[in-house]
């Protein structure tokens, strides 16, 4: 039974960041979001001594950050990939906010919730866009519409499924009435497709046009977005954190090739770059004015099967692709074990299951079942991976090595970040794989992942893979619709079972975020969807 809770503070979450050796551990989350984000109360931990204080954050200067992904879009509607994903958290305020510790009031400064979980009432901060209009509840109920109509937001009409209509009470008050209870409305809301657009300006100027040049009230605003080489950010000088953001601005790098981007750091032409190589972590880690920040994120690796196409279609054949990749020696020899061996085919989020076992190495069991499949002797195949990826590219290779003795064919074919997701969701490849740092969640809760990756109705085609099982489905359903946290977390432990003895795709590795920072680089933090608080970096003179 829900109780009415008003959440007026931050909460802190569970994330573990590790930096140059050391472990920072991070107070779990605390009973007041419990109540609100249907969470079971959880025990705070002590947190871990603080060495020494930090000094003061420095206003000022420009953070130059090479990215191996771009924008395909800055409107949060038609968005899907991290390119544009983690720029729009920049550019853009949620009613809720995904921090470094977890769930957070954002431009809802509090919220309650009626006993049944279905009303949901938001009040508002005194908050401005980037142009200075106030943000109003017109504009919230605008972009929440936007997020709840299937005919809009396509790609994530799940995740906003249980939406009936959202209300305005007064300027600063909405209502969000949900047809169904919806155990993870928060995180939901906190993700960046409900991002709260200016209503005025959005029909002004149209769809395309505000995909290239939007305005919101994150901590930055868009100075110039150059296709293929850069989008500039500047200070929002209207930002309703005081102080903040410190850096005059970020300038986003597009550079795809791993080792440009290193070179770029190691000479001073970038202070940030992203997904170092997990081969040179410990190399980079040691130069002198130079750190590797590796931290645990909701991010994972697969190789992904197209099930509409022949003979992915069997599941005999999923599996034995599945036993037939050496994972340990590609986390020993690839990625140094900097990784995990992943038990699912999504990401080891909030209700992930350790008891769930991952696929062994077993050439023998793959040959069994492919003698039971329509083609016993093996196949050709094409996989396609991200050009200049040097870690997808050393995985590739062993897979297409090891797969030559159950008689799989695999062809490799390299295609450029930018049209890999259109081959992919074109329909007409039989494999893909993506660096380890594409596929992340968008929430804190699973059911983000599941919809999108379990769900042909969920708006992305199973990812893809057009894989169903109406078992699944309906486990999906039921756990979404519960708000006991001891049912939805088996609920996702049966989901986990289910969907692994299935073989949609070839799960590899739970991976990690590795960033490159110049020394002088301070309060940086990955999120755990993958994007980073950049409103609370700072540059040391």
């Amino acid at each position: 039974m829900r109780v009415p809770t008003t959440v007026p503070v931050a909460p802190q979450g569970g994330l573990v960041a590790r930096s140059r050796g050391r472990t920072l551990a991070v107070i779990a989350l605390s009973a007041v979001m419990a109540g609100a984000s249907l969470v079971a109360p959880v025990a705070a931990q002590s947190p871990a001594p603080v060495a020494a204080q930090s000094p003061a954050p420095v206003t000022g200067g420009i953070l130059r950050f090479a990215r191996n992904q771009e924008p395909s879009t800055l409107n949060p509607i038609g968005c899907f990939d991290n390119g544009c994903i983690w720029a729009l958290t920049q550019i853009f305020d949620q009613l809720v906010d995904v921090t470094a510790d977890g769930l957070a009031p954002g431009l809802a400064e509090s919220w309650t919730s009626s006993a049944d979980g279905l009303v949901w009432t938001f009040h508002l901060r005194d908050a401005k866009f980037s142009n200075g209009d106030p943000v109003t509840a017109d504009d919230v109920k605008f972009s929440l519409d936007r997020f709840a109509d299937p005919k809009v937001n396509a790609s994530y009409a799940g995740v906003a499924a249980s939406i009936g209509s959202v209300d305005v009470v007064d300027p600063k008050t909405v209502t969000i009435t949900l047809k169904h209870p919806d155990g993870a409305i928060l995180e939901n809301l906190a993700m960046f497709v409900p991002s709260i657009i200016d209503k005025s300006v959005y029909e002004a100027v149209g769809d395309e046009a505000y995909g290239t040049a939007p305005v919101g009230s994150g901590p930055f605003m868009v100075k110039s977005f150059n296709r293929g080489q850069s989008l500039e950010l500047v200070r929002n000088p209207y930002y309703w954190k005081p102080g903040q953001p410190y850096l005059d601005g970020v300038t986003f790098s597009f550079v795809p090739d791993d080792n440009t981007r290193i070179l770029q750091l190691q000479n001073n032409e970038a202070d940030v770059a992203a997904e170092i190589p997990y081969s040179q972590v410990a190399q980079l880690d040691a130069a002198d004015g130079i750190r590797v920040q590796v931290e645990d994120v909701l991010t994972w690796d697969a190789l992904w099967l197209n099930n509409k196409r022949k003979p992915f279609d069997e599941p005999a054949v999923r599996q034995a692709l599945a036993y037939a990749t050496p994972r340990e020696d590609m986390l020993a020899s690839v990625l140094f074990g900097n990784a995990e061996v992943a038990n699912s085919l999504i990401a080891k989020g909030k209700y992930w299951s350790a008891d769930v076992p991952a696929y062994t190495y077993d050439i023998a069991k793959a040959k069994e079942l492919l003698a039971t499949s329509s083609v016993p002797n093996g196949f050709p195949m094409e996989l396609i991976i991200v050009a200049g990826d040097t870690v997808e590219r050393q995985e590739a290779e062993i897979i297409k090595e090891a797969w030559s003795q159950i008689g799989v064919d695999l062809t490799i074919r390299p295609v450029d970040i930018t049209s890999i997701f259109d081959e992919w969701f074109g329909g007409n490849v039989d494999a893909a794989t993506f660096p380890g740092n594409t596929l992340s969640s968008d929430t804190l809760s699973d059911d983000n992942l599941a919809q999108v990756f379990y769900d042909p109705a969920g708006g992305a085609n199973s990812f893809g893979t057009g894989y169903s099982n109406p078992e699944v489905a309906a486990i999906l359903t039921a756990a979404n619709q519960s708000l006991d946290e001891t049912v939805r977390a088996a609920d996702f432990a049966r989901m986990q079972t289910v969907t692994m003895a299935d073989a949609e795709s070839v799960p590899l590795f739970f991976t990690k975020a590795r960033t490159g920072l110049s020394d002088k680089v301070q309060g940086f933090r990955t999120v755990q969807p993958g994007w980073w608080d950049l409103e609370n970096v700072w540059l040391q003179p």
